[in-house]
């Protein structure tokens, strides 16, 4: 059976269908896996999830809403004589905003080179899906990890279905940007997703920032104390989703440091083993190094200036004003000052403005020090892990999201030759990696961290991830 395609692709060379419902779930209940009807038109995006703006950037043809777990899924116009390879892409937005229904969720373009099927989905965000509420029992007992259970119950959709669209169930490539990648990677610790999946990419995000059950907890006791429902947490159910988009803003962190510091007090994927209901069985990092997922492929991805988006789109908020605060966040989380300031030392060089050595050792303790520890640990245990550090190129910074329209084909507006060749790499990069066609990569890790690059890294990659290793070593990044 084939799926009916829409009147009007989205590309050239592309079969297209938007808005597939992949589950159903009710406000704070666990998705329940839908039923696929071949002959529904799927010519329409689907509807957003619900999120702190009004969603207009997001091209969103039918708005926001909680009605929003549905996939778009794109195959190339003419099909294969054989099944092809699965690229299931997770969107980013630091687990509040973002959907399947923004220009640089479009993954037609993987599917355009003939190579793939690619498919991306949407899973709630914010105070609808990252909050953990499972703590209070009666009508929020499965409120834990929705987001993440909502990208399981896609992938087991897309188990159950994706051979329709010509797509090898048995060759399904997770990958994300930012909260998408530490989504990704938080399906390592969830044994429910176990068999769903051949490889995992994460790009601006590694098997870390897992938000620890303490924070997830009191973060939501601040979310009921601020909607006045603490004495009764179920009239959640019952509030205008708007009202608790507001109360989240307003009781959750929002600087960088707090957010991704070492206690990780954010959204996200929480460390739910002991709480009721959880859904992570295990530390997506322990798991690596167990070597119980060694026949799963792992691509851990960063670009070399991670926090420079907020230097240069954030400053009034990000900047520290002097280097001495730098050193007294890192002493909070219980690195001792002595220590803390030898590594705050190395990146107050070059003339760096405070803002900037914040930057620095951020990026580095955020994102290069999780990405690298990951890689080993998975090549200790047996196996195939490859680490990437993505460089600037012509009117192209090597900020964070600067490779998203790369990641699933897309052309960004206005780049240059320079860029455009970068970001030719990063989508064939995508696609060896999603084929299993790895000897096209560079070396993958042994008891090294071995690196390939695009662009122009300011460091040798492999140089640059070792040197982060040996600077924060025995310093925990959960």
């Amino acid at each position: 059976m084939t799926a009916t395609a829409p009147k009007a692709p989205t590309a050239p060379g592309v079969r297209s269908w938007w808005g597939i419902p992949f589950a159903t779930a009710e406000r704070y209940r666990r998705p329940v896996v839908a039923d696929f009807d071949p002959d529904r038109p799927c010519d329409r995006k689907g509807v957003a999830p619900v999120q702190p703006d009004s969603g207009d950037w997001l091209e969103a043809d039918s708005g926001t809403g909680e009605d929003c777990l549905n996939l778009n899924v794109w195959a190339p116009e003419q099909p294969a004589d054989k099944t092809l390879p699965v690229a299931v892409y997770l969107h980013g937005g630091g687990f509040e905003y973002g959907a399947n229904t923004q220009t640089t969720s479009n993954a037609a373009g993987l599917a355009a080179t003939g190579r793939v099927v690619s498919v991306s989905v949407n899973y709630r965000l914010g105070a609808l899906g990252a909050l953990s509420l499972s703590q209070y029992g009666g009508r929020l007992a499965e409120a834990g990890n929705l987001g993440l259970q909502d990208v399981i119950a896609a992938l087991t959709w897309i188990r159950q279905n994706i051979a329709h669209f010509g797509g090898d169930p048995d060759q399904v490539t997770v990958f994300g940007h930012s909260a998408g990648a530490y989504t990704t990677l938080g399906l390592l610790g969830a044994s429910s997703a176990d068999g769903l999946y051949r490889r995992l990419a994460g790009f601006s995000g590694a098997p870390s920032r897992l938000v620890p059950a303490w924070w997830a907890e009191e973060l939501a006791q601040r979310f009921v104390t601020e909607l006045g429902v603490a004495g009764n947490p179920d009239k959640l159910i019952d509030l205008d989703a708007a009202s608790l988009v507001t109360a989240l803003h307003k009781v959750c962190p929002t600087d960088l440091g707090v957010r991704g510091g070492m206690d990780n007090q954010s959204l996200g994927v929480v460390l739910d083993a002991d709480q009721p209901g959880g859904v992570l069985h295990a530390h997506p990092l322990d798991v690596l190094a167990s070597g119980s997922h060694r026949d799963i492929d792992v691509l851990l991805s960063t670009v070399s200036d991670e926090m420079g988006w907020w230097v240069a789109n954030d400053l009034d908020r990000f900047d520290p004003h002097t280097v001495d605060r730098v050193t007294d966040e890192f002493t909070g989380w219980r690195i001792p000052r002595s220590r803390a300031k030898r590594i705050v030392d190395t990146y107050d060089q070059g003339g760096r403005t405070a803002a900037e050595v914040r930057a620095a050792s951020l990026a580095d303790y955020i994102f290069t020090l999780p990405a690298a520890r990951g890689a080993l640990a998975h090549a200790a245990a047996g196996g195939n892990a490859h680490l990437l550090m993505i460089g600037p190129a012509e009117g192209a910074p090597a900020v964070h999201g600067t490779e998203m329209y790369a990641l699933v084909g897309q052309e960004q507006p206005g780049r240059s030759p320079e860029q455009a060749d970068r970001d030719t790499r990063i989508r064939d990069i995508v696609l060896d990696f999603v084929t299993g066609e790895q000897t096209r990569l560079w070396p993958a890790v042994t008891d090294r961290p071995t690196s390939g690059s695009v662009g122009n890294p300011p460091h040798e990659p492999g140089a640059r991830y070792q040197a982060v290793l040996d600077l924060f070593k025995n310093i925990a990044r959960p």
